[in-house]
Formats: C-alpha cells, sequence, structure tokens
C-alpha cells in the first residue's frame, strides 16, 4: 500500500474485525475551509480519501493478518458511505472494521470513524475481491511495516 493511510493497528481478530487509527497531519491535506479561519478538510477529501481509504485500508489489513500475509483485498464497490462531521488535521480517528461475510473470494464488510468518539463517517456494504498478495506487493515488506504500527491497546479508544 503505497499511501499509508493506516497509522496504527490497535487490535484485530482474525476474519472478524480490526481497530485502527489515523491521525491526520497538518502537511497533509491543510486547506482553508471555504467559510472561516481554522484549517478544515473538504468532505469529499475526506470521505475519498482519509475516511474511505483509511476504513478500506484496515479492511486489507484484516484480509492480510487473517492470511497471515498471502492475502490481500481490492475494492469491488462500496454500498454507502457517508460523511456526518468534518475532520480537522491534528484530530484522529478511530476505525472500525467488521467483517460481515469472509470468504476466500471476497470479503464484505463495513467500517466506521470516529473523533472524539463521535462517528463521523462510516461505510457499509464495502466488498473486497480476495487476491495474491505478491502479486501486488512484497509480503515480508508489510510484515515489517506491521509490526512498526502495531500497537494493541487494552482501552476503548473509539
Amino acid at each position: 500500500m503505497k499511501f499509508h493511510m493506516v497509522d496504527r493497528i490497535i487490535g484485530f481478530e482474525r476474519c472478524r474485525s480490526i481497530r485502527a487509527a489515523k491521525t491526520v497531519s497538518f502537511e497533509e491535506y491543510q486547506l482553508k475551509f471555504t467559510f472561516g479561519d481554522q484549517p478544515c478538510l473538504p468532505e469529499s477529501l475526506v470521505l475519498e480519501s482519509l475516511v474511505l481509504e483509511s476504513l478500506f485500508q484496515s479492511g486489507v489489513w484484516l484480509i492480510m493478518l487473517s492470511s497471515d500475509f498471502a492475502k490481500m483485498g481490492l475494492l469491488v464497490r462500496a454500498q454507502e458511505v457517508r460523511f456526518i462531521e468534518p475532520v480537522r488535521p491534528g484530530q484522529t480517528m478511530f476505525l472500525e472494521v467488521q467483517a460481515r461475510s469472509y470468504r476466500s473470494d471476497g470479503v464484505l464488510f463495513d467500517g466506521q470513524a470516529r473523533v472524539n468518539r463521535k462517528t463521523v463517517a462510516y461505510g457499509k456494504g464495502c466488498l473486497a475481491s480476495v487476491v495474491q498478495l505478491a502479486e501486488y506487493f512484497a509480503p515480508d515488506d508489510l510484515k515489517v511495516l506491521f509490526s512498526e504500527i502495531y500497537r494493541p491497546d487494552k482501552r476503548d479508544q473509539a
């Protein structure tokens, strides 16, 4: 995954769920809101680049971890995606993804992003086609990345 939209993996349950986090940096996408002085990310950018991509990459991590880095997912569709609240630089989104159906050829999952325990966006009916990881990325490189970003936290962060 060239664009790392998951900064930290907090926990996961194989083939079932994953919890992750993404902090929006000031260097990354700092734009002025049309009406005001505070830096704010436009809804479309948050929805497409941050929330949806962060949620989907969390789902891909779930597939990779559940297959011992043999498989990954490619997004086929997202049935419904909703933006509820703006996300500002410096805020951390806590991501939760739950697999509704986990099969060898595809994974159907739902996810939500929260900031300060408030849901800011969610995706339902995200379908990933399962493919061989080694056809796209070096599994050993992703194992190293996982060792760097996996920091389990027993406290409820969402």
